[in-house]
């Protein structure tokens, strides 16, 4: 039969789930019971034990709260209430979450080819949101022919990243090549930041959400200054103390595919830029 849903087919341990080769219950723990935790809280389930660590939440621990939480769905089904995730209610789960439910659309400019393939930073990016029921859409790209003085002015951006950027290099960068529409989101690849620590920036001009990423960025670079766009200024913490969590403030130090917190699945779904389908 397998899995329809984007939430949890690309998780090896559900797959297994579905096809009666593995089960979570009791004492298990790791993303897959992330992924069924998150989908029993977006089913109008409380779990505040799992959810308490505002680092990473839910915890991916299958404890008695979660334990609990899969009884009730299982009775709501219904389904013997035995407190297991096995087949037949990762099915039920699977049913529920068939089709995504919010899209968020991107525009690539280019003035440098980065170090990690596209292919792999768009399809990490992905990845990430459609666990969350989001799906990624590149709507186009566009490699950008700069002047000459433009080519010296962008070799290195030397700005600070702030969150509003109305003027200096990145808004100037920012307002190059085709434009798209204001609840879009822009992506520019640049080749450096003066700060060798800065692998992106989420910040932008007012009307117009980007985010620059550098071409030494991480696999999840990306998909992270994306994340910054979603949440906006006002969103705190900025930044994560979870390796485990998209928005850890270093990228190349994340372990695993990244995860959100529900805190932060809620801001990036009510923003401009995250569009329900």
């Amino acid at each position: 039969m397998g899995l329809s849903s984007p939430r949890f087919k690309s998780d090896a341990t559900l797959v297994k789930v579905e096809a009666n080769q593995a089960a979570l219950r009791l004492g298990a723990n790791g993303h897959a019971v992330h992924l069924v935790q998150m989908a029993l809280i977006d089913l109008g389930h409380a779990m505040p034990r799992s959810t308490s660590n505002a680092n990473f939440n839910p915890d991916g621990i299958f404890g008695r709260e979660t334990e609990a939480t899969v009884k009730a769905f299982q009775r709501s089904v219904p389904l013997v209430d035995d407190g297991v995730v096995g087949q037949k209610t990762i099915r039920e789960l699977d049913k529920r979450f068939e089709r995504f439910q919010h899209v968020v659309r991107l525009h690539f400019r280019s003035i440098a080819l980065t170090q990690q393939p596209f292919s792999l930073l768009l399809s990490n990016a992905q990845r990430v949101y459609a666990q969350y029921g989001i799906r990624v859409d590149m709507q186009n790209g566009e490699s950008l022919a700069l002047s000459t003085s433009d080519e010296a002015l962008f070799d290195q951006i030397d700005q600070e990243c702030n969150w509003v950027i109305d003027d200096g290099e990145i808004a100037r960068l920012h307002r190059l090549g085709a434009p798209a529409p204001r609840t879009d989101v822009l992506v520019y690849f640049v080749r450096a930041f003066s700060d060798a620590n800065l692998l992106g920036c989420g910040g932008h001009g007012g009307g117009r959400p980007a985010c620059t990423v550098a071409a030494a960025g991480s696999q999840w670079s990306m998909a992270h200054e994306v994340g910054h766009v979603l949440l906006g200024s006002s969103f705190a913490p900025v930044h994560t103390r979870s390796t485990r969590n998209l928005m850890f403030n270093s990228t190349p130090a994340i372990t695993g595919v990244p995860t959100l917190t529900i805190g932060q699945l809620a801001q990036m779904r009510a923003s401009a830029e995250c569009h329900a389908i």
